[in-house]
């Protein structure tokens, strides 16, 4: 076989153009996901509003499984612009319409000519606007929506671009929302039905609610509002408009479902289901409280009721039928498969590790809903109790700040010193009382308190009197729905990753996250407990140092920084030589946009004369010793797994025939 250069090999892996779309925006910074080219749906098994990304490394692998998908865009505040959609199909002429309202589709910064003739007009987005359709063929793609994105492939045709170019755009903005269109896709305001409510009343709470719940749950949501509404017709428009990004989505099937609930006999869900439904995904309903003839004391019994849950109410038990755990939800989480909603979590380790690295790390992510260590993330306030090293975690704050921009809804709360002692008999103390006001009013996603032994001074961390108190004063901070996260150290040997002190704290732990230090230098973070996903889940950071100013010599300050590292793409334990790094990265050049390619081709590659990166050698076989020689190391480093004559990147999960190592004459 004559030898090929990587600069060869690589001209004949050429990458589709769907792929070469979605890479091109992931690198422009927009979170995007893989569409049936058929269809437009999502592909099969897909959580899109979780798993939409802008990782290079997933997008090859969803490719690499669907190499037609076309790639889309979701809408809203995730990538910020929101997209009317002008359809001229089906007896629709959303163009004609568009311009019946005064308005010039010429007069956008950015617009995509759709493979059926319509147009994606851009639009920054604002709050308030949500999905919804008309019979004009003026659609909305706002919160909770999404688009096939510019350059995709389907099979109706290509999505061009008619102007501008959407990354400028996004810098320069979009431009504001039509006001003239907003009329148009409001749901109508009508009477309230036998139900007694207005759909105005209830807009608000089923947006609050994604659209892409499977499907059960769907059809419970679209009973809520039947039942609220008395099965108006505005009720109807109202779950259409909220139904029209479902996966599948089909006006006629909505419809048919809505009538079909009139006939349907035995118990109802009705709206407190939706408004339940509503809350767990972070809406508010205003509820009408008239506290001004009330002394300070009233108020603030009246205020617990309110806020006490069922059975805070009446008593220590719950009744529940099995049509109430069938409508049951999951709680809404703040970072996916690790924390959720009303949870208490431990982030343990030994002195130095990392833990007031992690865990600032993760609580500045919830705060810019931002994906952290290769999980979603839900957007939410944070409290982080500095309870240990308040001076030492400003200059961290100052360094996240630095790397990932400001955060508004992350406040470090300073003064907390003693969140055990009674400093009047019966009284929670000063400190607890104070923090414990400020999450009622504030009602915050996420409670870190860092750390645990200098938040609660005096502790008997090996009783179990002493550990309930910790637990209680955790479980109340999750009262108005926060989780509450602890900083804590391991025992002394290290090895089983439990917190210090009394079993009764981890056998109350929803989650706990035990570092330690890898040889390599890096911090492994292994779950121990998960009750929100599986527990083989990791995470892995290095502990960088970051210039966050001067002191008054005018030397430079520095801040530790937590470093995500990828567990799953390389053995975090051991250090790739320059000729191991140069030989994976010719690997995955060589792959493109496939999951493997032929040892012989990598192998030809590998020792062609013009390949210098991975071995020097003059001869021919001295280069071939070595390729095989660097080809060894990184399976045993986990980082390429071969068999049947092919190579491929290893993960986990990997087929049993990649396990193998080929024999002396594959190469």
């Amino acid at each position: 076989m004559p030898l090929k250069t990587a600069a060869d090999m690589t001209m004949t892996l050429k990458q589709s153009p769907n792929l070469s779309a979605a890479l091109k925006l992931a690198r422009q910074g927009f979170v995007l996901f893989p569409c049936d080219p058929a269809t437009k749906a999502p592909m099969p098994g897909l959580k899109w509003q979780q798993q939409a990304t802008i990782d290079i490394m997933q997008i090859r692998k969803w490719w690499g499984r669907w190499p037609n998908a076309m790639p889309g865009l979701p809408t809203g505040s995730i990538n910020g612009f929101s997209v009317v959609d002008l359809d001229v199909h089906g007896g629709k002429d959303g163009l004609s319409a568009y311009k019946k309202l005064g308005l010039d589709t010429q007069d956008v910064a950015f617009c995509v000519k759709t493979a059926r003739g319509g147009l994606h007009l851009y639009f920054d987005h604002q709050t308030e606007v949500r999905n919804s359709t008309t019979k004009a063929g003026i659609d909305v793609r706002g919160e909770g929506g999404y688009v096939i994105a510019p350059g995709a492939i389907g099979a109706a045709g290509k999505y061009k671009i008619v102007n501008g170019d959407i990354a400028a755009a996004s810098l320069l903005g979009f431009g504001n929302f039509p006001r003239a269109l907003r009329k148009e896709i409001e749901p109508p305001e009508t009477q309230a039905g036998s139900g007694g409510y207005a759909v105005a009343d209830l807009h608000d709470a089923l947006f609050a609610i994604p659209n892409d719940i499977v499907y059960d749950d769907w059809v419970k949501v679209m009973m809520a509002v039947h039942h609220a509404t008395g099965g108006s017709k505005g009720g109807l428009s109202l779950v259409q408009a909220w139904s029209a990004d479902y996966p599948g989505y089909n006006s006629k099937e909505v419809a048919g479902k809505w009538r079909s609930f009139g006939r349907a006999e035995g118990a109802l869900v009705t709206v407190e289901s939706l408004f339940a439904e509503a809350r767990n995904h972070g809406w508010c309903g205003d509820i009408d409280r008239e506290f001004d003839d009330l002394d300070d004391d009233t108020r603030c019994e009246i205020e617990d009721l309110l806020d006490a849950t069922p059975e805070q109410k009446d008593g220590p038990l719950t009744f529940l039928s099995p049509l109430d755990c069938a409508v049951a939800n999951p709680r809404p989480y703040v970072v996916k498969n690790l924390i959720a909603k009303d949870d208490v979590g431990c982030i343990v380790g030994a002195p130095g590790v990392g833990k007031s690295v992690l865990a600032p790390a993760l609580a500045y992510a919830v705060a810019q809903r931002r994906d952290v260590h290769g999980k979603r993330v839900r957007q939410g306030s944070v409290f982080y109790v500095a309870a240990e090293d308040e001076h030492g975690m400003r200059g961290r704050i100052a360094a996240l700040k630095a790397e990932h921009g400001d955060a508004d809804d992350f406040v470090l709360v300073g003064g907390v010193t003693d969140l055990l002692s009674e400093d009047v008999q019966g009284k929670r103390s000063r400190d607890f009382r104070a923090l414990r006001k400020a999450v009622k009013e504030r009602r915050p996603s996420l409670i870190v308190v860092d750390t645990l032994a200098m938040a609660f001074p005096g502790l008997e961390e090996n009783s179990a009197e002493g550990m309930g108190k910790v637990v209680a004063v955790a479980r109340e901070l999750t009262r108005w729905g926060a989780a509450v996260l602890l900083v804590h150290h391991d025992t002394k040997d290290g090895q089983q990753g439990l917190p210090r002190g009394h079993s009764l704290l981890n056998g109350a732990l929803d989650l706990s996250v035990h570092l330690s230090k890898t040889k390599g230098g890096f911090v492994r973070g292994r779950l121990t407990k998960n009750r929100n996903g599986p527990v083989d889940l990791e995470m892995a950071f290095q502990v960088k140092g970051v210039p966050i100013g001067t002191d008054e010599d005018g030397d430079p300050v520095t801040a530790a920084l937590c470093e995500p590292v990828e567990p799953t793409n390389q053995d975090i334990d051991q250090q790739l030589s320059s000729g191991e790094a140069a030989a994976l990265n010719l690997a995955i050049e060589l792959m493109g946009d496939r999951r493997e390619i032929d040892l012989d081709d990598w192998v030809d590659a590998a020792v062609s004369p013009d390949e210098l990166r991975i071995t020097t050698a003059t001869k021919l076989e001295n280069r071939k010793r070595s390729v095989r020689r660097i080809l060894g190391q990184l399976v045993a480093k986990n980082q390429l797994a071969l068999g049947n004559g092919q190579v491929r990147l290893a993960e986990i999960g990997i087929d049993a025939e990649f396990e193998e190592f080929p024999e002396e004459s594959e190469t």
